[in-house]
């Protein structure tokens, strides 16, 4: 029993090492910055969320939010098909081993999804995908971050990504450390990845590609290369699921052979089998997807024959005379198209004078405002003030009057013994008589 539990052991351990895929040459430099013009190139625009800065160490970005990460991407944005791309960042100050930070790769204009590959403090890795607004594991759902085989050394990230038909190659300070495929996405921006609670000072971003199609492709070449890169990553898929077959039946008879008993397959590996087939049926589907845009592509191969029919003259006669003919009718549009926006222009000047106006009037409201106000305070000061001495003026009244009583008092006190001594002496006058 132990034989066993080893050899399966031993199988789950080496099957599902990886090496590098992709094996095309970047030798094209495309793009190069070292975030010295940030003012030029990058957003800066901070916010309760988001802090930028430029410097001389590099660009400077810290995001608050604990919730979630934030997408940085140039001004000037382009889309890459077949590239190396290559980032460079130190994480700035003290905080959480897993703030991260990385590229955003395959970003579709339309922001409906991106790959987003980034690194923490601790050098591990994590691949995940974003669309429809939510960010998931690229592949599967309780995958999270993963320590490299290899030790990465130093203080400093270097991330670069190599991808070619789909495939995907992964470095981290020169070591390569996983591989995987994104099937939906073949073009899309490049641009930069702050995790949540992170502060990270980007150095330098580069990108690489092999020629100059790889850049920018057009769309006469798109979907012949996405339908060749779709046969492709199907074919290495059916490849796959062979191998796993076959290692699944030699397992058996292994296990058969040293117990006797016949054992079922390992039921990863068949769940990966599936999930494999299943993905061939998503990679057909995508390809009868390219076979439809391809009838579309020429339905307007189709209008650009009628154009140029239509330039030609129904009479076949001389393009050039119908090509003038076209662009001086272009020319009185475009004529029109100026004068439209310049009325435009006029009346926006006359609303801006307007809002001006209002502002002025606005400003002297508030001055006159503020001065009513200050009259305000000022004429409660003053009844303060006054309200104040008609109390201390009281208190002396109150004071008098207690002074007045206490005299009229005294008085009564002095009257009273004359009265006396008169009703003494005419007692004694009786007396006598």
């Amino acid at each position: 029993m132990r034989k066993i539990i080893g050899l399966l052991c031993l199988f789950c351990f080496f099957y599902p090492a990886q090496t590098q895929q992709v094996t095309k040459e970047f030798i094209k430099r495309v793009w190069l910055d070292d975030f010295q013009k940030i003012d030029s190139g990058w957003a800066q625009q901070s916010t309760a969320d988001n802090f930028f800065i430029g410097s001389s160490e590099g660009f400077e970005v810290w995001r608050k939010s604990k919730r979630s990460g934030f997408f940085i991407f140039p001004k000037k944005v382009q889309e890459f098909r077949v590239f190396e791309a290559t980032l460079q960042f130190v994480f700035d100050g003290k905080g959480n081993m897993e703030n991260a930070a990385g590229l955003v790769l395959q970003a579709q204009p339309d922001g409906s999804g991106a790959v987003i590959v980034e690194v923490n403090r601790k050098k591990q890795f994590r691949i995940r995908r974003a669309a429809s607004f939510r960010i998931l594991p690229q592949t599967d759902p309780a995958a999270g971050w993963r320590k490299p085989a290899k030790k990465i050394k130093g203080d400093a990230v270097e991330l670069t990504v190599k991808t070619n038909d789909k495939v995907y190659d992964v470095f981290i300070n020169g070591v390569y450390v996983h591989s995987f495929t994104e099937i939906e996405y073949s073009k899309g921006w490049i641009g930069l990845y702050i995790g949540p609670e992170s502060r990270v000072i980007y150095k330098k971003i580069s990108v690489n590609i092999d020629d100059e199609a790889s850049s920018v492709p057009g769309v006469a070449t798109a979907y012949p290369d996405d339908r060749r890169s779709l046969n492709l990553a199907i074919a290495r898929l059916k490849e796959v699921i062979q191998k796993k077959d076959l290692r699944i039946a030699e397992l058996e008879n292994q296990l058969k052979d040293q117990t006797g008993l016949n054992y079922k397959a390992d039921s990863v590996l068949l769940k990966q089998s599936q999930e494999a087939v299943a993905r061939v049926d998503e990679l057909e589907a995508e390809l009868e997807k390219a076979n439809a845009d391809k009838l579309s592509l020429e339905k307007e191969l189709l209008k650009l024959q009628q154009f140029k029919n239509a330039a030609a003259g129904s009479d076949g006669g001389n393009v050039a005379d119908n090509l003038i003919s076209i662009n001086e009718e272009l020319r009185l549009e475009l004529q029109k198209s100026k004068k439209t926006i310049e009325e435009l222009e006029a009346g926006l000047l006359k609303q801006q004078s307007q809002v001006a106006d209002w502002i002025m009037k606005i400003n002297q409201l508030e001055n006159t405002a503020d001065d009513a106000k200050n009259t305000i305070q000022y004429q409660r000061s003053q009844i303060i003030q006054k309200d104040s001495i008609i109390r201390e003026q009281q208190k002396s009244i109150q004071v008098l009057e207690k002074a007045a009583k206490e005299a009229e008092k005294d008085k009564k006190k002095t009257a009273n013994p004359v009265k006396q001594e008169k009703e003494i002496k005419k007692e004694a006058l009786f007396d006598e008589n």
